[in-house]
């Protein structure tokens, strides 16, 4: 793609306008496969529609963004391209894909490899056994609040409880999307994960359905990679056996990719 002029709105110069659009290509980020309109857009940045309206205009012209004709926003082809460059350099996770894939074939259910970033975690792989049971929402790259998923709640449990709190105030509006008691829920998750070792939760979106998530340690001592593990079929009331083939797949993640 051409280089166009990136001035697009000449009030919009300076940093302030740069992280009004980071904030939208964050959010749009953090959605599902159907993208966000405008109003969800302006809902959950904060920002003024017509602030809003102008600067996902120009990062449609961009190709930054794509606008479908729902009038939903989602994340175009020029993200897509950079990414592919920018995985080439920085995939150093690709050793974990075996490990991962031999766990979800051991237990049946979806394996994943998280970690933080900032106050949010991502998906840096995700495997699913041939028949998992159940289809759960989330690919490679989405972004989602810390403690949404049981590798959020085991990495805010590494952390000190000042830290964490911070985090969890910080999330306080996008954890009630998912429900609207979800901040005390997910605090009560973490008490027992500081307890047990491990995270166990319930799915907001697929109620009856168990996640394990703990923390995979890191050569330098940051606790920034969790392990998670998803399925119709975890018994959250006995989960030994399960934690026990998760720390070994831990083990060998962070063997494999040299940490």
């Amino acid at each position: 793609m051409m280089p166009k002029n990136l001035s697009c709105h000449p009030r919009q110069e300076g940093t302030a306008s740069l992280r009004r659009a980071l904030a939208l290509l964050k959010e749009l980020g953090s959605a599902d496969e159907a993208g966000l309109r405008l109003t969800e857009l302006v809902s959950r940045t904060g920002l003024e529609t017509s602030t809003a309206h102008r600067l996902l205009a120009c990062l449609v012209e961009e190709g930054f963004l794509q606008k479908l004709d729902s009038k939903r926003y989602m994340l175009g082809p020029q993200l897509f391209e950079l990414g592919l460059v920018s995985a080439v350099r920085m995939d150093r996770y690709a050793a974990a894909e075996e490990p991962l894939r031999a766990l979800a074939a051991r237990t049946g259910a979806i394996a994943a490899l998280n970690q933080r970033s900032a106050w949010e975690t991502i998906y840096l792989k995700r495997v699913s056994c041939p028949d998992p049971g159940i289809t759960i929402r989330g690919a490679v790259g989405t972004r989602l609040p810390i403690g949404i998923g049981a590798g959020g709640i085991a990495l805010l449990a590494s952390m000190e409880a000042g830290k964490s709190e911070e985090l969890l105030q910080a999330n306080d509006r996008r954890y009630r999307r998912f429900h609207r008691h979800a901040p005390d829920l997910l605090r009560r998750r973490l008490d027992r994960a500081r307890q047990d070792g491990f995270a166990v939760t319930e799915s907001f979106r697929h109620p009856g359905v168990h996640a394990l998530g703990l923390v995979i340690p890191t050569a330098a001592g940051q606790e920034e990679l969790s392990l998670g593990l998803v399925g119709p079929g975890i018994d959250a009331g006995r989960p030994d056996r399960l934690i026990a083939e998760m720390q070994r797949t831990a083990r060998e993640v962070a063997a494999a990719c040299g940490d």
